[in-house]
């Protein structure tokens, strides 16, 4: 069995993402830490719109990349606002279609008919999200970062970042006929009065179009790339959130990006004198065993429950002796041995029902 860390050495992209409260930030911080702390520089992002990457890491973080301190590695966090990137793609064409109106019309382009057409406000909002990632992603990919982990937004908003490519595509391809027909045509009225230059100025003025495109092209081909690109799903051992995971990977299947790896987050591993915490864990169990046979062609990672939140550098780093290599068995073989696992104190501790003690090969200290 393939440590998930073994395997994410040899892609470069690693999105998470998952039904909302399933654990998708503390996973990607914890994979993020990981993958630096192996030498890799490593850029962790919160695509997020109610970002919690600060809260996880313990710092404030905005919408610049910033290093994050106290990892053994070259680690640097970001929490993503699209419409900032936006603008910057929205001034870029308006210059480029004001230019070209000049020439035809005579005038610039209003404002209220470009802000119409190119307003967050008048216009779906997936269409500034992903035209911010968009650019994001293509700065991302030519930077000196060896690993990318984003943080995703909740299931729903994933499925529709998987579906931007086709729509922007689809958006920008109808603009840009628009637009030569629109500069085709006055530049024939003004060819035949006599004015302006000879060669149809169309293709000039949608440059910036172009280079969208583009951006939208390359981007699916990272995204569906085997050897760049990972889409770890994360979810609960829980009716809703396996059945959402379920949807994701399909959707995954269907878009042809790459998803190897299911984690599934808060399994409670629990044997003692709590009723509530034990009648918790069988039914965990009951799940579990849903799960190995729903994904049975996934690789699965189980991260119990802990009596504490998981944040802060520290904290984070000890939950990934399971990410390498705690599966959904293991899970069971514990819960069926009577073992409690939890976080106590400041440490991750582990114990049997009777208390007598003992080393778990997968390396949590003892109670």
């Amino acid at each position: 069995m393939r440590s998930l860390f073994d395997y994410l050495e040899e892609r470069r992209l690693i999105m998470i993402s998952g039904k909302g409260g399933t654990g998708k930030t503390t996973t990607a911080s914890a994979i993020a830490i990981e993958l630096a702390e192996r030498g890799y520089k490593t850029a962790v992002i919160s695509l997020d719109p109610a970002h919690s990457l600060g809260d996880s890491l313990m710092m404030e973080i905005g919408p610049e990349l910033k290093k994050v301190e106290g990892v053994n590695g070259k680690l640097y966090a970001m929490e993503f606002d699209p419409k900032l990137l936006f603008e910057h793609e929205r001034e870029k064409l308006r210059k480029a279609i004001e230019s070209d109106q000049s020439e035809t019309l005579g005038a610039p382009i209003p404002d209220e008919m470009f802000d119409l057409l190119l307003d967050t406000n008048y216009m779906p909002i997936e269409f500034a999200e992903g035209i911010g990632f968009l650019r994001l992603l293509d700065g991302l990919m030519e930077s000196d970062f060896d690993k990318i982990v984003f943080d995703t937004a909740p299931t729903g908003h994933t499925l529709k970042l998987l579906e931007l490519p086709e729509y922007l595509d689809s958006f920008v391809g109808k603009l840009i006929r628009f637009q030569l027909r629109v500069s085709s045509i006055f530049s024939s009225v003004k060819r035949f009065f006599g004015f302006g230059p000879e060669i149809d100025t169309a293709k000039e003025t949608l440059k910036a179009l172009d280079e969208l495109k583009e951006k939208i092209s390359k981007a699916k081909k990272v995204l569906m790339d085997e050897k760049e690109s990972e889409f770890i799903v994360i979810t609960l051992p829980l009716a809703m959130s396996i059945f959402e995971s379920a949807r994701l990977i399909g959707e995954l299947d269907a878009y042809g990006i790459p998803n190897h790896f299911v984690v599934i987050n808060m399994v409670r591993i629990y044997s003692g004198d709590c009723t509530f915490c034990e009648n918790l864990s069988k039914m965990h169990m009951r799940y579990l065993k849903e799960i190995i046979e729903l994904f049975k062609d996934k690789n699965m990672r189980v991260v119990p429950f802990f009596s504490r939140e998981i944040r802060g550098i520290e904290v984070i780093k000890e939950i990934m002796k399971y990410l390498k290599d705690f599966t959904p068995e293991d899970a069971l073989d514990a819960i069926n041995s009577g073992i409690t696992i939890d976080y106590r104190n400041g440490k991750f501790l582990t114990k049997l029902k009777n208390n007598i003690r003992f080393l778990v090969n997968f390396g949590s200290i003892l109670w």
